[in-house]
């Protein structure tokens, strides 16, 4: 069972008709009776706490009990990555929103090229997964783009480059930041030039030479520690 549930706008104190979607998923998949506790997110911080009122085959209404807004977190972590196979890249992007990253930005590199994207797929399996952790804020799921693209960028942050040979990682200070992740077979030495020109500074996160998909959530826990 969720732990939350996203809706476009959300509702405020009173009793209101869910998304049909929502309703569909408590009524006929978990079968919520009235008095059940629901509890719904606009996925920008906002949160709403509500029971079931009445659920029938017409939909289900619940009683909005009360709403806040929560702050967002502290850190703002994207995490850029080359992609792996598709059923890796789902693993990433569920186990990915549970550790708290705020945004997923798949990347092209000589190694790794357009064919796989999954837009759509993938960002309802991130609004899954944040529903299932009870994320107040959703992660959002950015259209890949070409390596070179993503190195012009000027509101990256602290930018990190997961690599073998770099310094260990610490636990990120407040603001936002950026992890690239290469493919496995690693950047090329022109695209390892043009990482470094772009002032990304390389962490490891352990021993080893982790897969691409590994990299992502050891760095991701480690660098969201604090």
């Amino acid at each position: 069972m969720a732990n939350r549930y996203f809706v476009e706008a959300l509702p405020a104190v009173g009793r209101h008709e869910l998304p049909e979607d929502v309703a569909h998923h408590l009524a006929r998949v978990l079968r919520c009776r009235p008095g059940d506790p629901v509890r719904l997110g606009d996925g920008a911080g906002g949160t709403a706490d509500a029971v079931v009122a009445t659920a029938d085959k017409r939909g289900v209404a619940v009683d909005v009990q009360a709403c806040r807004r929560e702050p967002a977190p502290p850190v703002a972590l994207t995490l850029a990555f080359a992609l792996p196979r598709l059923q890796r890249t789902e693993w990433l992007l569920e186990h990915g929103t549970e550790l708290g990253v705020a945004a997923f930005q798949p990347i092209w590199t000589a190694r790794t090229r357009p064919g796989n994207e999954r837009p759509e797929r993938w960002q309802r399996i991130v609004n899954a997964a944040a529903g299932q952790c009870d994320r107040a804020w959703l992660p959002l799921v950015q259209p890949a783009c070409e390596l070179a693209d993503l190195l012009a960028r000027t509101d990256s942050g602290t930018r990190l480059l997961a690599s073998p040979a770099g310094a260990p990682s610490r636990p990120l200070d407040a603001g936002r930041a950026t992890l690239l992740v290469g493919p496995e077979g690693g950047f090329s030495d022109d695209e390892l030039a043009a990482i470094a020109a772009a002032g990304y500074a390389g962490v490891r996160f352990g021993g080893h030479i982790l897969r691409t998909e590994t990299a992502a959530m050891v760095g991701a826990a480690l660098l969201l520690a604090r």
